[in-house]
């Protein structure tokens, strides 16, 4: 069978263009989302430490209610935010102790309209992805958190599982403190980390979601 000269020529070009289009296409649903420029957090709000402690607890039971922005920004400053200059060498101190202070583990922040990751020292959400996600990287249970936290680090972080375990607590101890639930779990399969669209280089390690307690 004779192929035309100009469709062998344009085929590839074709190819190409579709690959390129679809390369872009995560870009694209991202720049339907702005960034959130979260409020000051308050850092003299919530209970003392001991009762905070005295009320933590895994609670697998959520409300599909959206967190006010303040209490957003408080739990993720909690979590990982910045605290302070760092004494020893240049930087920022953060709120969570890090191996090493590498300070990798990134927070991919997961609302009801998107995927946005921490900017601990603007103390901005930048937008990843648009879209409502939750079902498909959480369990049944949590698929309609308020927030769900993911917790990304390099896949040669080794230094990466302590690192998630301190902003875990932190976070539950926030939670505690403002009478709302939280699940922390491991974070595992394919469909999971492709629903996130996570580069060759990343992993999600573990995910935790925070939501009001069902009425």
């Amino acid at each position: 069978m004779h192929i035309p000269a100009c469709f062998r020529v344009r085929r590839p070009a074709a190819l190409v263009a579709l690959l390129v289009l679809l390369w872009a296409v995560p870009a694209v649903f991202a720049q339907q989302l702005k960034p959130i420029q979260l409020p000051k957090p308050q850092v003299t709000a919530g209970m003392p430490l001991m009762q905070a402690l005295a009320q933590r607890q895994t609670s697998r039971a959520f409300l599909d209610k959206p967190l006010p922005l303040q209490t957003l920004s408080n739990l993720l400053w909690a979590a990982f935010g910045v605290n302070r200059p760092r004494e020893v060498k240049a930087g920022l101190g953060r709120t969570a102790p890090s191996a090493m202070n590498k300070q990798e583990v990134e927070l991919e922040v997961v609302l009801a309209e998107g995927v946005y990751v921490y900017e601990a020292e603007k103390n901005v959400l930048r937008p990843l992805l648009a879209g409502d996600v939750r079902g498909k990287i959480s369990p049944a249970a949590a698929a309609h958190a308020a927030v769900t936290v993911v917790y990304v680090a390099g896949v040669k972080d080794d230094f990466a599982q302590v690192d998630t375990g301190f902003i875990g607590q932190n976070v539950y101890l926030f939670a505690a403190s403002e009478g709302l639930n939280a699940w922390f779990y491991a974070f595992h399969g394919p469909d999971q980390s492709a629903a996130l669209k996570l580069p060759a280089e990343r992993k999600a390690l573990y995910a935790q979601s925070v939501g009001y307690p069902p009425r």
